[in-house]
């Protein structure tokens, strides 16, 4: 994150704008347990510059954006219900996250220009951070609710001191890099111990994760230079580890997630920065968001799993997750009308739920907790609790090898039974949970 243009491609995506969805204080140096009531979601909130946005070069629309926070999100989904708020600003700087976070503690809306200069951006960037500005109120809430927080913020800061390297020779470059780099350290740690302390008063039963800092550039600008750019980033981590042991003695609790060492030696296939094609733009590529998404997942669950995307060749519908499996069934899942049905036995026996099957009107009933579903082969109605819901796609017949079975569109039942259903396009896989 050491560095991120400021000038973005016309195709950046405005659509990329805000996507939201008091408690006692903790023992200096503990953290929250990453634990929800059983029926609450765990609320994932992120937070910063366009690291946790998920931006890559050539994006042009929101599903395609797949980045460290969505994995996280992921992930979250396979222990059971989940939110994801996203404020990932693109270009946001230190000092545009402290008016941020101020105008989130009055609940004020704010513009892109109130918290920092983007005259020089591309105005679709301009656009998003606008959005992301004017849901300071919406971040306050989320904030409050928030089990996790996540935090990237610094690359902006060190841009031009960076960028300043393309070009020089390595004797030049070093000199010019090493007379501002302490004192724009300094600054940043400044701004962030001051940013952690009321992001901590904002989110108070969360826990908090700021990462360090990585280098994209590759040993392509010479051994010295390199080595001096990967001790800089190992002088910033250090100071970062400083800053967490303070906070700790003022009773603000927070990690330090440690993505700079690990992106040493990869900057090639985890960034996009290539200077000798030209290429400035040092945002991660997918290999490197997968990276920071094991960085900030390991504090909070003992393992990490890697979601690998469907084959919609293979099957058009979407793979499922129900309470966190894979479900397995030789009935293959089907796609009507973008609309997922499995066979009814195989959603019953993943949910967990009652199932009961009248053959005179071909009428299913699931029962669960106390609430019922009930819907008959080809109704254009579906009953929950009694009262009727339009179905845009009826349950219809399938033949399997010899056998005959009873499809039902998938999301329909299980919303019926009060479980959250999330569709990742990316992944083209959905994530049921009670």
């Amino acid at each position: 994150m050491l560095i991120q243009t400021r000038r973005r491609s016309a195709a950046l995506l405005v659509a990329l704008a805000v996507g939201a969805v008091p408690a006692a204080a903790y023992a200096a140096g503990e953290q929250p347990a990453p634990a929800a009531a059983a029926h609450d979601a765990f609320k994932i909130v992120a937070l910063g510059d366009s690291i946790s946005l998920g931006y890559e070069p050539g994006v042009t629309r929101a599903t395609d954006i797949y980045g460290y926070a969505d994995r996280l999100y992921v992930n979250a989904l396979l222990h059971g219900r989940a939110e994801l708020a996203n404020y990932g600003a693109l270009g946001l700087q230190s000092a545009g996250l402290t008016r941020l976070l101020a105008g989130a503690v009055e609940g004020r809306k704010l513009t892109a220009n109130e918290l920092q200069d983007y005259s020089a951006y591309d105005p679709a960037a301009k656009a998003q951070a606008d959005a992301v500005a004017a849901g300071a109120p919406a971040l306050r809430d989320s904030l409050a609710d928030a089990d996790l927080v996540t935090l990237t913020i610094g690359g902006n800061d060190f841009a031009a001191l960076v960028r300043d390297l393309v070009g020089k020779t390595d004797a030049d470059a070093s000199s010019s890099f090493e007379q501002t780099f302490d004192e724009k350290l300094n600054n940043y740690a400044e701004q962030l111990q001051a940013n952690l302390r009321t992001l901590r008063s904002l989110a108070p039963q969360a826990r908090i994760e700021v990462a360090d800092q990585y280098s994209p550039v590759s040993k392509i600008v010479g051994d010295t230079l390199y080595a001096e750019l990967n001790a800089s980033i190992a002088k910033l981590s250090a100071k970062l580890d400083e800053l967490k042991t303070s906070l700790a003695a003022e009773g603000v609790a927070v990690d330090i997630v440690h993505i700079g060492a690990a992106f040493q030696g990869k900057e090639v296939p985890y960034t996009h920065f290539s200077p000798i094609f030209g290429v400035t733009d040092i945002h991660p590529t997918q290999a490197g968001y997968e990276t920071i998404a094991r960085a900030f997942a390991a504090p909070v669950w003992p393992e990490y799993t890697e979601v690998v995307p469907s084959d919609k060749a293979a099957n058009p519908a979407p793979t499922v997750h129900i309470k966190g499996k894979l479900l397995a069934t030789q009935n293959k899942p089907q796609l009507k009308s973008n609309t997922t049905f499995l066979a009814l036995s195989d959603i019953a026996a993943a949910t967990g739920a009652e199932l009961q099957w009248d053959n005179k009107t071909k009428t299913a009933t699931f029962k669960q907790n106390g609430r019922e579903v009930k819907l008959a082969i080809g109704a254009k109605t579906i009953v929950v609790d009694g009262v009727k819901q339009p179905l845009n796609v009826p349950a219809y017949l399938q033949t399997v090898g010899k056998v005959s079975k009873t499809y039902v569109p998938l999301a329909a039942i299980t919303q019926g039974l009060d479980y959250q259903v999330v569709y990742q396009a990316k992944l083209h896989t959905a994530f049921i949970n009670s």
